[in-house]
C-alpha cells in the first residue's frame, strides 16, 4: 500500500503491511471530501487574521520594535498552516495528486510548522524573561539580533522537521528498522518540542510573575509609569501563557495520534476507528494559527490601538494617545523632576523611567 494512501488516513505516514478494503476507501473517500468543507473555512480564516497583522506591521512603525519581530516571524509559521499546509493536506486527503512523495511532504511540513511555532512560543517567552528580570540588557536588543533569532528557530525548525528523509531508504530495505527509527522520532519530538519547551515557558512565566507580583507591592514607592509598566508586562504575560496552554492542546493530540499509529503492531480495523478521533484532531491542531493573532491582535495595546487606527480609522483619543504616549510621560516625568526639592528625588524618577 503506498503511503500517499495512507497518509489519507490519519494525515500521518504508516506502515505499509497493513491490508485495507474497500470499505476503508470508501471511508477515505467521504472522510476527504468532508475534510474539505471543514478545513477549508480554516484557511481562509488563518489567510485574513495573519493577513491583517502583516497589514498592520506594514502601515505601523511602532509595531517594528525589536520584541515584535518574532510575532511577526509566529504570524508567518501561521500564515504558512492556513496558505501551504492546509492546501497541502487537502490535495493528499482527496487523492489529487496520488504520490507517496507528496503524502510524505505533507506530515514532515507539518511537523515543521509545529515545532516552528513551539519554538516561537518559547523564544517570545524567554524574550519576555529578559524585559522584566533583565531590562538593561533587553533594551540593548535590536531589530537585526531578534531577526537572528527568528532565523535560528526556524533553521531548528527545518532540520527537525525534515529530518526522517535521512532514514527514509530504510522503507524498503529494512522496514522493521525504519518504523523502530520512526517511533524513536517520534518520542524524540514529544521530548524536544512539548516536554522541554513547556517545561522552560512554565518556569519562566512563574518566575516573572512572582517578580510583578513583589514589584507590583511597592505600592505608594512607585510612579504611575512603572504602574503602567507593570500592569502592561502581566498582560502581556497572560497572553503568552494562553498562547503557550493552547498551543499544547491543539498539538499535542496529534503528535501523541502520530507516535501510536507508528507502532508497525496495529490493526487496520483499529486505525478505522482511529478514522473518527483522528479527523478532529487533524482540525483542531490548526486552531492555533486563528486564536495566535487574535490574542495579541485584540489583547496587546499596540497591536489594537493600532488595529483601531489603522484598518478602523478611529482617531479618537486611544489612537491619539496612542500616538503621543511617550511624549506624554516624559513631560509628566520631565515636571515630576524639576518641581523635586531634593536631587535624589530627581535621580530616583530618573533612574525608574530608564527601567
Amino acid at each position: 500500500m503506498s503511503q500517499g494512501s495512507e497518509v489519507k488516513r490519519l494525515n500521518f505516514s504508516r506502515s505499509p503491511n497493513v491490508s485495507v478494503g474497500s470499505d476503508v476507501i470508501k471511508v477515505q473517500q467521504n472522510a476527504g471530501y468532508e475534510l474539505l468543507y471543514e478545513v477549508l473555512p480554516f484557511a481562509i480564516i488563518i489567510i485574513i487574521v495573519n493577513g491583517t497583522v502583516f497589514f498592520l506591521f506594514m502601515k505601523s512603525k511602532r509595531l517594528r520594535s525589536p520584541s515584535n519581530c518574532l510575532l511577526l516571524s509566529l504570524a508567518v509559521c501561521d500564515f504558512t498552516n492556513g496558505f501551504v499546509c492546509i492546501p497541502l493536506f487537502l490535495v493528499v486527503a482527496l487523492g489529487v495528486m496520488p504520490n507517496p512523495h507528496i503524502g510524505s511532504f505533507n506530515y514532515l511540513l507539518n511537523n515543521c510548522v509545529a515545532m516552528s511555532a513551539a519554538y516561537h512560543i518559547l523564544a517570545i517567552t524567554l524574550e519576555r524573561y529578559y524585559s522584566i528580570k533583565k531590562p538593561f540588557v533587553h533594551r540593548q536588543l535590536t531589530k537585526k539580533a531578534m531577526l537572528k533569532v527568528a532565523l535560528l528557530v526556524w533553521v531548528v525548525a527545518l532540520i527537525i522537521g525534515f529530518m526522517p528523509y535521512a532514514w527514509d531508504s530504510l522503507r524498503i530495505t529494512d522496514l522493521v528498522s525504519f518504523m523502530k527509527v520512526k517511533v524513536g522520532y517520534v518520542a524524540f519530538c514529544l521530548t524536544f518540542v512539548f516536554l522541554i519547551p513547556c517545561v522552560l515557558i512554565v518556569t519562566s512565566q512563574t518566575i516573572m510573575f512572582k517578580f510583578i507580583a513583589r514589584s507590583g507591592r511597592q505600592g505608594l514607592t512607585a510612579t504611575k509609569a512603572a504602574q503602567r509598566k507593570a500592569k502592561n508586562d502581566k498582560k502581556c504575560l497572560i497572553i503568552f501563557a494562553l498562547m503557550a496552554i493552547i498551543y499544547v492542546v491543539c498539538w499535542l493530540p496529534w503528535f501523541i495520534l502520530y507516535l501510536y499509529v507508528s507502532f508497525w503492531f496495529v490493526s487496520g480495523e483499529t486505525l478505522v476507528e482511529l478514522q473518527k478521533i483522528s479527523r478532529w484532531v487533524v482540525i483542531f491542531r490548526y486552531t492555533t494559527s486563528v486564536v495566535n493573532p487574535l490574542l495579541y491582535t485584540f489583547f496587546k495595546r499596540d497591536f489594537l490601538v493600532a488595529f483601531k487606527l489603522i484598518v478602523l480609522k478611529r482617531s479618537s483619543t486611544s489612537s491619539a494617545s496612542f500616538a503621543c504616549t511617550s511624549n506624554k510621560v516624559d513631560s509628566q516625568q520631565r515636571k515630576l523632576i524639576t518641581s523635586s526639592n531634593g536631587k535624589k528625588h530627581s535621580e530616583e524618577i530618573e533612574l525608574e523611567t530608564v527601567v
